[in-house]
């Protein structure tokens, strides 16, 4: 029986659609990042600053009344490659003839949109939640890292999608010691590394949303943050993240880099085994090659060190990010890749 594909537009619809991962993973299995209220929370204007540039349509399957699948489309307006549309918040029983009706309609609708390139998953950009995960099953799901069933990759390959980019995830042991690759001294005038301040986010928010689109601007999937999004994003972690895990650099009081690692487990009684995640990470274009990226890593290895944190995970590198992979995540945490997401695109002329 072909699935019925609904656009919500109503309550119920999207009770329908909020429902779809209590199917696909179970009640009381479903990851961090498909629960109700998260997906819910994405599509309110006031939890969601991006909203204020982003178009989306979401889509639900139902099947015998029953709600099979979920998609959403979105637009971003300020994204720099104009032609771009994406498909997300993507959950689906393992029915390849659903996966291909609900692609379908996110396809239609970005063309509709005039949109000629599909891309995703991307939730509901490319700042957001990204990536099919195709490695690293047998992990923890993660908050904000998505984690989904193994049959995903064949549904969304069988309905002709093809690979656009893949994010690396690795794993790391912190040394015993300063790796001697870091201990090299840097004489860079004027630098200083302090820890983010949550009692002034609007200025921190300001600095933060500098460091972060002059950081990426040249990476893939690029899209400018917005001042708003940098407020809510600091607002989001303050709960969190431990200032000294969110370390900002400045060099002449000039914004010139930032380190965010967020903590996942708290150390043991006896002091270690804290287990840690490096979310972002990157400097500014006119301070690289001056040595910041080990000033950076010796206050990260310091704070571990000092609380307890010994093992964690530098997630969702891009693949094409070599500064980032051979500078940070290789004297620091090594080169294992142990989860895998995959981006994908499909032609919409």
């Amino acid at each position: 029986m072909k699935p019925e594909i609904r656009q919500v537009t109503s309550n119920a619809e999207m009770q329908a659609f909020l429902a779809v991962p209590s199917l696909v993973y179970g009640k009381g299995n479903v990851p961090p990042t498909a629960g109700s209220y998260t997906t819910s929370m994405r599509f309110v204007p006031v939890a969601n600053p991006s909203l204020q540039h982003i178009r989306f349509a979401n889509f639900v399957a139902i099947e015998d009344g029953v709600p099979v699948g979920r998609i959403t489309a979105s637009i971003d307006s300020l994204n720099p490659r104009p032609e771009e549309g994406f498909w997300g918040c993507f959950e689906c029983v393992d029915n390849p003839e659903v996966a291909k009706a609900l692609l379908d309609a996110a396809a239609q609708w970005l063309k509709n949109q005039n949109k000629t390139i599909m891309i995703g998953p991307a939730t509901l950009n490319t700042n957001q939640q990204v990536g099919l995960m195709i490695k690293g099953f047998k992990y923890e799901p993660q908050r904000e890292i998505p984690h989904n069933p193994p049959y995903y990759q064949n549904l969304v390959e069988d309905a002709g999608l093809t690979k656009i980019h893949d994010l690396e995830s690795f794993n790391w042991q912190l040394p015993e010691s300063l790796p001697r690759s870091l201990e090299k001294e840097v004489d860079l005038p004027g630098i200083i590394i302090r820890p983010v301040n949550y009692s002034k986010v609007a200025k921190e928010a300001k600095i933060f949303q500098e460091i972060n689109n002059k950081v990426f601007s040249e990476m893939w999937g690029f899209i400018p943050m917005t001042l708003s999004e940098s407020r809510g994003f600091l607002m989001s972690l303050a709960l969190a993240v431990p200032a000294n895990f969110f370390l900002i650099a400045e060099v002449d009081k000039k914004p010139a880099a930032m380190f965010l690692s967020i903590p996942h487990q708290k150390p043991n009684r006896s002091g270690t085994g804290g287990v840690i995640r490096l979310a972002l990470a990157g400097i500014v274009p006119e301070y690289r090659q001056k040595g910041l990226h080990r000033l950076m890593l010796k206050e990260f290895y310091k704070q571990c060190r000092k609380f307890g944190f010994t093992t964690g995970e530098v997630s969702q590198v891009a693949e094409s990010n070599h500064g980032i992979k051979n500078k940070i995540i290789g004297p620091m945490f090594g080169g294992e890749v142990i989860k895998l997401h995959r981006v994908y695109k499909r032609d919409l002329n």
